[in-house]
């Protein structure tokens, strides 16, 4: 509500900064912004690709330059808003970039990863790139070191380290909104109660029906594992709904550490 108000105070515009947000199959348990609100401000980058298709954030941060190049023609303002730590960091800090992998380096990672397992695959990683195998255990994550080592010769932690870096402009004002951390949880619970109303778990039905592979990045949304689970019969609804409350309350304290560690705000306004 605050970026709404904003951009109709500056004549602004929305840049979708969270990772959830970017798909279109997870409108609801992302929270992406209503139509009605969609009426009166401009919003970039919400619902723009499917949950199956890769998705990084160097491609992000291309994305959002070409809505800057577009916005500023129209004088516009740009307000980016989420989300998502490593969206906002890289935004600020920039990212390094390391070349775009192509598939046949990336479907042979994905053939060594399946045939071996994870265990043995992070053994193999490791003797590329250690630094990156004990900071990542997440299957996509560590196909990517791999297949950026296949393609280039140099490990993912190298490529961080000591290649240029691409970021937005240096022109920008950082604002962090506080709130007691027994209110958000509150208004978390709330939240999620208004998303099962809304149709949570139908869009979750969804995805069974369309046999997504549920290793994607997308199923890590709040909410979607459960509801996954109730719908399986494993569990009940009402089960469902309370471990994801409690995966909620869990993200928001993570949340909160990595703003306190990582981010320097501008102006802090307290809600």
């Amino acid at each position: 509500s605050l970026a709404l108000s904003l951009a109709k105070k500056i004549d602004g515009i929305i840049i979708n900064a969270d990772s959830m947000q970017i798909y279109k199959e997870l409108k609801i348990l992302s929270s992406q912004p209503i139509e009605e609100d969609k009426k009166f401000i401009s919003h970039y980058l919400y619902g723009i690709r499917s949950i199956v298709e890769k998705f990084s954030v160097m491609e992000w941060l291309g994305l959002v330059n070409e809505t800057l190049n577009i916005v500023s023609v129209k004088k516009k303002i740009p307000i980016l808003v989420g989300g998502t730590g490593l969206y906002i960091r890289s935004a600020i800090e920039g990212v390094s970039k390391i070349p775009i992998i192509n598939n046949k380096f990336l479907e042979k990672s994905k053939r060594l990863f399946n045939s071996v397992g994870i265990l043995e695959f992070r053994k193999i990683v490791r003797k590329i790139d250690s630094d990156f195998v004990i900071k990542n255990i997440d299957k996509h994550r560590l196909i990517r070191a791999h297949s950026v080592f296949l393609q280039t010769g140099i490990n993912i932690s190298k490529w961080h380290k000591n290649s240029e870096r691409f970021n937005l402009s240096n022109n920008y004002f950082c604002i962090l909104l506080e709130q007691e951390r027994e209110k958000i949880y509150e208004n978390c619970e709330k939240r999620f109660d208004d998303f099962i109303y809304k149709g949570a778990v139908d869009e979750v039905q969804l995805l069974i029906e369309k046999n997504f592979d549920r290793s994607l990045p997308g199923f890590k949304c709040l909410g979607v594992i459960w509801i996954l689970k109730y719908l399986e019969k494993k569990i009940s609804l009402q089960d469902a709904i309370l471990l994801s409350k409690r995966d909620t309350r869990r993200y928001v304290k993570r949340q909160l550490t990595w703003l306190r560690h990582n981010f320097n705000p501008d102006l802090i306004i307290q809600t």
